[in-house]
């Protein structure tokens, strides 16, 4: 996803509970072949965020790319308010509740679920 993001000429804001910059590094290289050898500008075009909140600040779009339970707590109605409209969730592991996210404004697209907005049969 973020190699194809950075192709894209994304600037991308990560936070992950888990990792730190310097084995996010080590993991980009090692799925992806992403690194500041191939990829001039890499350092610049992604920043690693101290929490969700400072991540989603003026985000076009956030994607759940882990299944840490605390994505399931946060408050999204305040991540909502901070992000660019329209405002996007990616659910790469199907963890949020996408009913209450569609209802705080949220456009949600879940890996493997169709849109029931789009699919009268749903």
């Amino acid at each position: 996803v973020v190699r194809d993001l950075l192709q894209e000429g994304a600037r991308i804001h990560v936070y992950d509970p888990q990792v730190n910059r310097e084995d996010m590094w080590i993991e980009m290289d090692y799925t992806c072949g992403v690194n500041s050898s191939n990829t001039p500008g890499l350092e610049e075009a992604v920043t690693t965020s101290k929490d969700p909140y400072d991540a989603c600040n003026g985000a076009h779009a956030m994607a759940i790319l882990t299944e840490w339970d605390e994505f399931k707590n946060y408050d999204y109605e305040k991540i909502y308010a901070s992000m660019a409209k329209p405002a996007f969730i990616f659910d790469g592991r199907n963890i949020l509740d996408h009913d209450a996210l569609r209802k705080i404004g949220f456009e949600v697209h879940a890996i493997g679920h169709p849109d029931p907005n789009e699919f009268s049969d749903l």
